[in-house]
């Protein structure tokens, strides 16, 4: 990114945040830009994803150029025609839109910081655990600061251990926060230790260690399963693990009914069905993957949603299905970009559920593409790679089975069926 365009983009970050008055740009949530993105789209008719928005405001692990498309959209957010009218007025040090403009706002939101944008730098992207980071008035080198990371099992739950120092850093507190979730931090009383953590879902995880609440290092955090192994999550007091005698293999995997019975005790309660290996090696880049499901429907679920979720070493694919009638409300997550069924046509992920639906995804070169039943429905750009692939979870509103899973790339094939339970 220029500077001159960095200095434009800068500018109108900070016109939207004096025009919102939302308050401490450092306190801003994951939540607060779900819900920009649905303000967006509510003012605009246009969308843009969360991802893309916490890459503007330098939340983001990448930052990147905004598209044209992007910068059309804040613009008219910010109260200009497009990007083009934004730039004739602008001024560094004082942009002002052409016409009043208040935000119609979706619910009580608040923002987020530039200062990570700025401190990367304008010409490449570099994650903030390879460069140095201002704090509180002084630089800290990356390599003082220590930030790590140690599974203790294989499967879930599992613990992890986390051995962390963060130097000569000023602070006045200093955290680690397991996952993107900003509720999920531990809170630590000294410069440098061992904390440790317990994980009860597999999957990927994006961990911090943070000082001041300003992020010092960011590093991926990957937990496999133990072969295929299920969890009963959402609306229920706890997490239920069915027992080995509730799994059921033929030429299928599958559970036995006993865990639709106590899915159906709780309303809006969904199964994870997961199989993650534990030393992923297939490449992202050059995907391809098949798998066949489908789902015993369950009284408590009206749409009858069925998530696929392809995870990497390093972030996941989540794909959305449902009965027709709710493809409206479905939602993918792309790597950087969300997908909505608001703004794209998703009809052909509205299927029925309990028969079998076969879907097959593609990857080349950062282009996506996904075929249902043998016909592409679906393509889109990817703005990164996700890793290495370690397998699939599927998330099931009802009971769910799964009778191929089969992953290769240009070097090797891995059939996933054929994993224990």
């Amino acid at each position: 990114m220029n500077s001159t365009l960095l200095a434009k983009l800068s500018d109108l970050t900070r016109l939207i945040e004096a025009n919102l008055e939302w308050g401490d740009r450092q306190s801003w949530t994951n939540k607060d830009f779900t819900t920009l993105s649905e303000s967006i789209f509510q003012q605009t008719g246009k969308q843009i994803s969360v991802t893309t928005l916490k890459r503007i405001w330098g939340r983001a692990q990448l930052v990147a150029t905004p598209s044209q498309a992007t910068l059309d959209i804040m613009a008219e957010f910010a109260g200009f025609e497009d990007w083009r009218s934004f730039e004739k007025g602008f001024s560094p040090s004082e942009p002002k839109p052409k016409r009043p403009h208040r935000f119609a706002l979706v619910g009580g939101v608040t923002f987020l910081a530039l200062f990570v944008l700025v401190m990367l730098g304008i010409s490449s992207f570099q994650s903030q655990e390879e460069k140095p980071v201002h704090l509180s008035g002084s630089m800290v080198e990356a390599e003082v600061l220590q930030f790590e990371h140690e599974k203790i099992a294989v499967g879930y739950p599992n613990t992890v251990y986390f051995r962390y120092n963060v130097g000569d850093t000023p602070y006045d507190s200093i955290q680690i926060q397991q996952s993107w979730d900003q509720s999920r931090r531990i809170t630590l009383d000294k410069p440098k230790g061992l904390v440790s953590s317990t994980y009860y879902e597999a999957g990927y995880y994006s961990t911090k260690l943070l000082a001041n609440n300003q992020i010092l290092v960011q590093k991926d955090l990957y937990i496999p399963t133990q072969g295929w192994q299920a969890m009963i999550g959402g609306n229920v007091p706890q997490l239920i693990y069915p027992k080995p005698a509730q799994y059921q293999r033929a030429e299928s995997i599958s559970l036995t009914p006993s865990v639709l019975s106590e899915m159906n005790q709780h309303s809006g309660s969904s199964l994870w069905l997961s199989n993650l290996l534990p030393n992923p090696s297939i490449k992202s880049s050059q995907l391809d993957l098949e798998t066949e499901f489908r789902m015993t429907p369950t009284e408590k679920s009206i749409c009858q949603k069925i998530w696929i979720v392809v995870t990497g070493s390093k972030d996941v694919f989540r794909f959305q299905f449902s009965i027709p009638g709710c493809v409206g409300d479905l939602m993918f997550f792309l790597n950087m970009d969300m997908v909505s069924g608001r703004n794209k046509d998703l009809s052909a992920f509205g299927i029925a559920p309990d028969t079998w639906t076969n879907f097959k995804l593609k990857v080349r070169d950062l282009q996506l593409i996904v075929s249902i039943n043998g016909e592409p429905v679906f393509a889109h750009e990817l703005s990164d790679d996700i890793g290495l692939i370690g397998g699939v979870q599927y998330i099931f509103e009802g009971l769910g089975e799964i009778r191929m899973l089969d992953l290769k790339d240009k070097a090797q094939s891995i059939n996933l069926l054929e994993s224990p339970l």
